[in-house]
């Protein structure tokens, strides 16, 4: 027995294929995919929380290992290349995600951030290349895990709060129009700026109001006590009638002398112009003792200045009226302007303020979709926060089982050995026990 199996051992040993084991070693830097930042309170006051180092790292290694990124390394070697004994299987694909997760293997350093993965297979470049394989399908599995879902996640939350916002702003735009309101906290004071105005003026229309009625009350007294005809002139015309008297009796005097020199005193032409000169004097005497007077009456100007200023006091009277009416009517208007405006207050308060908070959520969320946007150009640029320390390499030496089937041959060899020289002691033990006299029922 002992011989037996150290031959089928050595037998197998002999036959037992070597295998090449192609190793790489990547470093993991944790970058802002292992980061969270919370998505509420003040943008400002946000710090980032970091994961447990373990189990990000835990995590990568789960990536590397997934079905996914052997699958894709598998189409981009194919499997006759890595396994031509299952080419022709009809679970060919599915046999050889097995055996490459099996084959496959990623080890984290121990107080590091290196993870340490190795690829076994009997053909030492086509271990290599399968490792190579897997690592871009692993590098690109996780720019799509970590990059894919920030973006997604953020312009999905943008779109959220462009259409919170844009609804917001559809709702206020509609309560603006309904109202007749273009911007409420303006139009509110300006209708308080005119109300005051508006109060001002009528202050001073009623002032002019009383002042016009008081002064038409005091001109409706006086008129009647005002005569409407008075004596405008009263001269006395002596002076010219004296003048021209002494300038004819004057004349005659003349005339006498003239005809007294060539005439007798007794003729006519004498006789007539003495009697002209006593006619003359008679009647420069009557004048000085009588003379005439001229008397003009007529309308009185103090009546017409009257009458013109109380026509002139009713006309700003009635003027002040009007003014008032129409001021009174601006208030009215006013103030159911500003009554429509307090009724419609809390509303547009609530209104604003959506639209504020929207417009706030709108905009931090477009900074942090730009902000991924951003990280995932420059992801795309670095390729990854995954560096690579040692890139596959084909193997130099390859190990096969061969020690360990001489070893674990040879223990069970001595062991069958030890078992059948076991029972064929115990063999002989039960016959010499029956002696020579016992019949076998053989």
């Amino acid at each position: 027995a002992l011989c037996t199996g150290l031959l089928i051992t050595g037998v197998l040993a002999a036959f037992a294929p070597r295998s090449y084991t192609a190793d790489a070693a990547l470093m993991l830097r944790l970058g802002r995919e292992y980061l969270y930042t919370p998505e509420v309170g003040d943008a400002a006051g946000r710090t980032p929380l970091a994961y447990d180092r373990e189990q990000t790292i835990q995590s990568e290694t789960r990536i590397l290992l997934s079905r996914d990124v052997l699958e894709a390394a598998l189409d981009t070697l194919g499997v006759a290349r890595i396994y031509p004994d299952l080419a022709k299987s009809p679970a060919q694909r599915g046999q050889a995600v097995l055996s490459l997760s099996k084959a496959l293997d990623a080890e984290l350093l121990k107080g590091s951030n290196l993870m340490q993965v190795q690829f076994k297979h009997r053909d030492p470049e086509v271990a290599a290349q399968t490792l190579s394989a897997v690592i871009d399908a692993y590098l690109q599995k996780r720019q799509r895990v970590f990059a894919g879902q920030g973006i997604k996640s953020s312009a999905a939350d943008f779109s959220a709060r462009q259409a919170r916002l844009q609804q917001a702003e559809t709702a206020l735009s509609a309560f603006k129009q309904a109202h007749g309101i273009r911007a409420f906290a303006e139009e509110q004071s300006l209708l308080l700026a005119q109300r005051n105005a508006m109060e001002l003026k009528a202050s001073d229309v009623a002032l002019a109001l009383a002042q016009s009625g008081g002064r038409a009350a005091a001109l409706r007294q006086r008129l009647p006590q005002v005569p409407a005809e008075v004596t405008l002139a009263n001269e006395t015309r002596s002076g010219e009638a004296t003048e021209s008297t002494l300038k004819l009796l004057m004349d005659l005097k003349l005339k006498e002398r003239d005809l007294s020199a060539k005439f007798a005193d007794s003729e006519p032409p004498v006789t007539d112009v003495r009697q002209d000169i006593a006619l003359a004097t008679a009647h420069l005497q009557t004048l000085r003792a009588n003379p005439p007077r001229t008397v003009r009456t007529g309308r009185s100007p103090v009546r017409d200045a009257a009458e013109t200023d109380f026509e002139h006091t009713l006309a700003d009277q009635s003027q002040s009226r009007a003014g008032r009416e129409s001021i009174t009517a601006q208030l009215a208007r006013i103030d159911k302007r500003l009554a429509e405006l307090a009724a419609h207050e809390h509303e547009w308060t609530t209104l604003e303020r959506e639209r504020r908070l929207a417009e706030a959520d709108y905009e931090a969320a477009a900074k942090r979709l730009r902000d991924e946007q951003t990280m995932a150009d420059l992801d795309r640029q670095r390729q990854s926060n995954v560096s690579m320390v040692q890139a596959p390499k084909v193997p130099l030496e390859g190990k096969s089982a061969r020690m360990a089937i001489v070893a674990v041959g040879g223990v069970l060899s001595v062991a069958a050995a030890l078992f059948t020289a076991f029972l064929s002691s115990l063999a002989r033990q039960r016959k010499a026990q029956a002696g020579p006299g016992t019949v076998s029922r053989s």
